[in-house]
C-alpha cells in the first residue's frame, strides 16, 4: 500500500463506503469501529441487526464473533505462562492423558496448538470428514467432558511443527487445558482474566441465545451459493428468502468448551479489546510475552502472512498489524485489526455470513478507514525461466484429507498456463474458475505475484536450484506441488 500522510479518520467517507459495502455484498447489517490508542473515532452501525423486526444495527448489538475467541482463549494460555504453570513446550499427551491423540500425537505442544501446526485438520478423524461442521458448531450439551465428545480420539494426521493447518480442534484442545489448570469453566475464566479485567460488560462465553444477540443471515440468492451452503452445512430456520438475498440462519452451539469461537460481543467492547492489545494487553499478559505473541512464528515467506501466537501476522513497517477473523455459520462474520506502529484498531462485525468475507468485505473496510490506495503495480515481464517452467498443474501435499480440507473445498488444483507472454490462474473451484492473471509485483523478485481481482491478493513460487518452477505459495499460508494430473483449461 502507498504511505499516507498521518492519520486521520475521515468519518463521512466510511460511512459512505460502509453503505456501498453493504448494498453491494447484500450484507444485512454492519458494525464499524475505529481506536486510536484510548480514544474511540468511531462505533456506528449500518443495517438491520433483525430484518424482520426492523432492528438496527448499532454498537451496542451483540455479535458472534468466531475464532476472534481464539485470541482471547490464547491471551488465557500466555498468562498461565508468564504465571509458570503452563510451558509452551508442553506435550498435549500428558496435560490431556484421557484424549486419545492418534497417529503423530506424541510430540504435540501448546506452541503447536497455538500456532495451527499441530497437524490437526478441519474434523478430528477421517470418519468424520464428509460432515466436518457438525463437530464444530453442534447442539452438544456444555457439560459434556470433552474427552467424551472425543470419545474416538483425534488424528494427528501431519508431524507436529511441519505443516500449517487452521484447527479448531487444537483450540478446543488448548481450552480444556486452560480449564483444568485452573479448575474452572472456559467462560468463567474468561470472564475473570479478560472481560472484567477491561470493562467489557456486554462480552462473555456462555454460548447462548441473547435478546440484544443480531440476528444472523446467510446469502443465497443463487443456485451456486445454496449448493456451498448444503456443502458446509450451514443450518437455517427457513428456507424463505427475508429480503430477496438472505436467508434467516439458525442459533448452533459452538462444539465443546467454545474455545474455538463462541465469545459474544459488541462494536464498543471489541473497541476496548483492541485498545488493551494496543497496550500490549493492558497486563492481561506481561509485554514481553504479548511481544512473542504478535511475532512471527510461523512465516515461511515475510511477503506473505504468517501467525503468531493466537494472531495472525501481517505486513511490514507502519502496515504491520496482527489480526484475526471470526465466521459463525448461521451468519457472522468479524474482524479485528491492530496496527501498532499506527496507534490504530479497526473492528467490523457483520450479520451476514459469507466465507470470503476476510477477502472481500474486509480489506475494502480497511482500504476506506485508512485511506490506502493499492500500490501501483511495474509494468515488467514475467521472468523468463518461471515464464518457461511454470505451466501445469499443481496440487495440496499429502497427508491431507483433514489438513487440506479448507483448500481443497475452496480452490483444489490449481492449473498455471502461459498465455500471451504471461501466466494466468485457473482454480477447480472459487473465484478463480474463469482465470486470473499472475502480475509481477516488483523487480528483482521473480518469483513474487499480485493475483489479478478487485482486492490485492498476493502469492509466491516455488522454484529448485536451477530456478524451475515446483510449487505454488498462497497467502492462506498453504503450499501445492507439481502434480502429474491433465490441464483442464
Amino acid at each position: 500500500m502507498r504511505p499516507v500522510p498521518d492519520f486521520q479518520l475521515d468519518a463521512t467517507r466510511v460511512r459512505d463506503d460502509a453503505e456501498q459495502i453493504r448494498e453491494q455484498f447484500h450484507l444485512p447489517g454492519l458494525g464499524i469501529g475505529v481506536v486510536r490508542g484510548d480514544e474511540v473515532l468511531m462505533a456506528e452501525g449500518f443495517g438491520m441487526a433483525d430484518i424482520l423486526e426492523g432492528k438496527p444495527y448499532t454498537e451496542t448489538v451483540r455479535h458472534r464473533i468466531g475464532s476472534i475467541t481464539k485470541t482471547m482463549l490464547g491471551l488465557c494460555v500466555m498468562a498461565l505462562v508468564d504465571e509458570r504453570r503452563l510451558s509452551l513446550d508442553a506435550r498435549i499427551a500428558r496435560l490431556l492423558p484421557d484424549i486419545q491423540l492418534k497417529e503423530n500425537g506424541d510430540t504435540l505442544t501448546v506452541w503447536h496448538l497455538m500456532t495451527h501446526t499441530g497437524g490437526i485438520g478441519e474434523a478430528p478423524n477421517v470418519s468424520d470428514i464428509r460432515d466436518a461442521f457438525s463437530k464444530l458448531f453442534a447442539e452438544t450439551d456444555p457439560a459434556t467432558p470433552l474427552a467424551e465428545l472425543y470419545d474416538e480420539g483425534i488424528t494427528i494426521e501431519a508431524t507436529p511443527g511441519t505443516k500449517w493447518a487452521y484447527a479448531n480442534h487444537g483450540f478446543a484442545l488448548l481450552g480444556e487445558i486452560v480449564s483444568r489448570i485452573e479448575g474452572q469453566r472456559l467462560a468463567d475464566i474468561m470472564r475473570r482474566r479478560v472481560f472484567e479485567p477491561l470493562g467489557m460488560r456486554d462480552s462473555d462465553l456462555d454460548d447462548q441465545p441473547h435478546p440484544d444477540l443480531s440476528h444472523g443471515y446467510s446469502r443465497a440468492s443463487t443456485p451456486e451459493e445454496r449448493a456451498y451452503l448444503d456443502l458446509v452445512g450451514v443450518q437455517l430456520e427457513s428456507e424463505e428468502l427475508v429480503d430477496g438475498f438472505n436467508l434467516p440462519g439458525k442459533f448452533v452451539r459452538v462444539w465443546g468448551n467454545g474455545g474455538a469461537g463462541a465469545v459474544q460481543s459488541t462494536v464498543a467492547d471489541m473497541l476496548t479489546y483492541a485498545s488493551a492489545l494496543l497496550r500490549g494487553s493492558k497486563g492481561i499478559v506481561k509485554q514481553e510475552t504479548f511481544a512473542q505473541m504478535t511475532s512471527d512464528q510461523w512465516r515461511p515467506d515475510k511477503r506473505l502472512p504468517g501467525w503468531g501466537l493466537s494472531f495472525s501476522v501481517r505486513g511490514e513497517g507502519r502496515y504491520r498489524n496482527f489480526c484475526h477473523g471470526g465466521s459463525v455459520f448461521g451468519g457472522w462474520n468479524s474482524y479485528l485489526a491492530i496496527y501498532p506502529e499506527l496507534d490504530i484498531g479497526i473492528v467490523a462485525h457483520t450479520n451476514g455470513w459469507s466465507d470470503n468475507y476476510e477477502s472481500t468485505v474486509m480489506p475494502r473496510t480497511i482500504a476506506s478507514v485508512l485511506n490506502l490506495q493499492p500500490e501501483p503495480l511495474p509494468e515488467i515481464g514475467v521472468d523468463p525461466r518461471i515464464l518457461e517452467t511454470a505451466a501445469g498443474v499443481y496440487e495440496l501435499p499429502e497427508p491431507g484429507p483433514l489438513t487440506n480440507f479448507r483448500p481443497r473445498y475452496q480452490c483444489g488444483r490449481i492449473q498455471i498456463a502461459a498465455v500471451d507472454g504471461g501466466l494466468v490462474m485457473y482454480s477447480r473451484r472459487g473465484p478463480w474458475t474463469q482465470g486470473v492473471r499472475l502480475l509481477p509485483v516488483r523487480p528483482g523478485e521473480p518469483d513474487f505475484f499480485a493475483i489479478e481481482g478487485n482486492v490485492r491478493q498476493y502469492m509466491s513460487m516455488l522454484r529448485d536450484d536451477g530456478g524451475a518452477v515446483t510449487g505454488l505459495r498462497f497467502q492462506q499460508l498453504c503450499d501445492m506441488q507439481r502434480a502429474e494430473a491433465a490441464p483442464w483449461k
